[in-house]
């Protein structure tokens, strides 16, 4: 039972019903048009015949010998309808076979390549078939394979990153712990608390990787309220300055005074610190990065408006003169565990990031309502990312305070 339901089943008797129809209609009309055209045509010739007095019942020309001859002559085309549609029946069953196996196979060969993807093999190779349909499926599969290979590499190499970002304060913390234990070192102030600085690196590992998990499972969850962006921004600032100045980058900072806008404080401003992280990570000693918050009043009054052009938007901007962005990765760097030439710092550490912070920051963003995109002239030339929040407000969002 489970053969007729087969592709290739149901593609041979597609051809097999067609036969069939074309024979049925040939022999329709020529039962309804054509004898019946024979019919009127041997009328008239009897007519005539009769008025001229010529033949008989029992004549060749008589309506006996007419009739004999049209039943001869239907019998006649009854047999050449039946091998016809014999001839066409096996004609259409071969070619039915061969429509079928020139279908199915390239469709057998991408189900065998689905499975391997399946059992993690992603380097499978996927024959490209003649059909246009077929060949932009099996790029389609040949795709999936590459980004599929390319995430699980980046995701064994997040856990080996992950895994040396734990272990460092997770050695420093043993150490002095044990050196106390000891006596070798005294348990005053200073011992404890870089015991408390390595705990605060773990904390911001775990609280990294949970916001990642959050975001791919849109779980994210802000608390939109009337606050000022300005202040905002420039309290993110100031938690990276020590980081800068240690780095010889300067920080700078231009916008409004003071600028409300709807939005999550905590969460903006995770956002900023992702984002100056991931410019000081790609910024050289004496270069510069600038912040730039614009509104809705700025410059000829009429302010940023979204992408669609439905509303006005604050944006916040963070520019760096470092290593800028190669072509493509202008999207590439907002993917989950991606770590270009920019160091992408999602986990705090002195060793790098593992390529969250970006994705993180995206989504955060996003979760508000806006967007945060990527630009750039070219390695070597900075970059430039841009975060929109809209200002249309949100109906949880109230004057904070």
């Amino acid at each position: 039972m489970s053969w007729w339901r087969s592709l290739r089943a149901r593609l041979v008797l597609s051809h097999v019903l067609v036969a069939l129809v074309s024979g049925l209609v040939t022999v329709v009309v020529l039962r309804l048009v054509a004898l019946q055209r024979w019919d009127r045509a041997m009328g008239m010739g009897a007519g005539n015949g009769a008025r001229h007095g010529a033949g008989g019942d029992g004549a060749p020309g008589g309506p006996a010998g007419m009739a004999g001859f049209r039943a001869e002559f239907v019998d006649s085309v009854d047999r050449a309808v039946l091998v016809g549609v014999l001839v066409g029946l096996v004609v259409a069953i071969v070619l039915g076979v061969v429509a079928a196996r020139r279908t199915a196979r390239p469709l057998e060969q991408l189900r065998t390549a689905t499975r391997q993807l399946s059992l993690g093999r992603y380097a499978v190779h996927v024959p490209r078939p003649g059909t246009t349909e077929l060949a932009d499926l099996a790029d389609d599969v040949r795709q999936l394979g590459e980004r599929l290979e390319a995430t699980e590499a980046r995701r064994a190499r997040l856990i080996g990153e992950v895994a040396h970002e734990m272990r460092t304060p997770l050695t420093v913390t043993r150490g002095y712990a044990e050196a106390m234990l000891d006596g070798v070192v005294p348990a005053d102030e200073d011992g404890l608390g870089r015991v408390v600085e390595q705990t605060r690196r773990l904390e911001r590992l775990a609280e990294d990787l949970s916001s990642l998990s959050r975001a791919e499972e849109g779980r994210l969850e802000v608390r939109v309220v009337y606050a000022d962006l300005a202040e905002t921004v420039g309290s993110a600032v100031e938690a990276v300055q020590a980081r800068a100045a240690g780095q010889g980058v300067r920080v700078r900072v231009a916008g409004p005074a003071s600028l409300q806008v709807p939005h999550d404080p905590d969460r903006i401003a995770q956002v900023v610190t992702n984002l100056l992280t991931n410019a000081l990570r790609a910024s050289a000693d004496g270069e510069e990065v600038r912040v730039v918050v614009t509104g809705p009043r700025d410059g000829d009054g009429t302010g940023p408006r979204d992408d669609a052009g439905t509303g006005a938007v604050a944006t916040v901007e963070v520019l760096d003169q470092g290593v800028g962005l190669r072509p493509g990765e202008e999207e590439a760097v907002f993917e989950r565990f991606y770590r270009g030439e920019r160091g992408d710092e999602g986990t705090a550490g002195e060793d790098g990031g593992s390529g969250i912070g970006l994705t993180i920051a995206r989504a955060l963003v996003r979760a508000h309502g806006g967007e945060l995109v990527a630009a750039s002239d070219g390695p070597g030339r900075g970059a430039r990312f841009v975060a929109t929040l809209p200002l249309d407000g949100s109906p949880a969002a109230q004057p904070e305070g």
